[in-house]
């Protein structure tokens, strides 16, 4: 059974303000449950504590990054889209089996991209001579990278757009 810590306990931990913890719960790095002898107060995982502060005294050096991706048996780099904890895979905070269970696939692209409302694709018009199969696919893909523009300077509306697109394209 996890140990779990107050308010303050996790504050003096990790050594940051109230704000940063509640976002580290907010995005699923701690988990947090009631306190069993006052609900108005809140209880943090001990463990997950105690990882994010290892984290943050290694640093951000490249061996560091490195080293902190295999220290807990499987190898996971944490990132603003997606993580590894306690064996479950993470998006953006939600627990990704969670998420397949009720999410469509406009909904998971939201989640993934970071957008209010779910990704409107747009499938090719039925009209096109649509073929199947992997061969397919990757043909599709490689003219959409022929015809893409590149990545860096470009908004990131314009970016889901694409992706959008390429989605819609595949898809078909």
């Amino acid at each position: 059974m996890s140990e779990w810590l107050s308010r303050e306990e996790a504050l003096e931990r990790l050594k940051v303000r109230a704000q940063t913890l509640y976002a580290y719960v907010s995005r699923g790095r701690i988990g947090m449950r009631p306190d069993r002898a006052d609900p108005r107060r809140s209880q943090y995982r001990a463990d997950d504590i105690e990882a994010l502060a290892t984290r943050r005294a290694r640093g951000r050096s490249p061996s560091a990054i490195a080293e902190s991706a295999i220290a807990w048996g499987e190898p996971s780099i944490a990132t603003a889209i997606s993580t590894v904890s306690h064996g479950r895979l993470i998006y953006r905070g939600q627990d990704a089996a969670v998420l397949s269970g009720h999410a469509t696939l406009e909904e998971a692209a939201a989640v993934l991209w970071a957008l209010p409302e779910p990704v409107a694709f747009q499938a090719p018009s039925p009209d096109a001579p649509h073929q199947a199969g992997r061969a397919s696919a990757f043909a599709q893909l490689a003219v959409l990278a022929g015809q893409g523009r590149p990545s860096l300077g470009r908004s990131a509306a314009s970016l889901h757009a694409d992706a959008a697109h390429a989605v819609g394209v595949l898809a078909g």
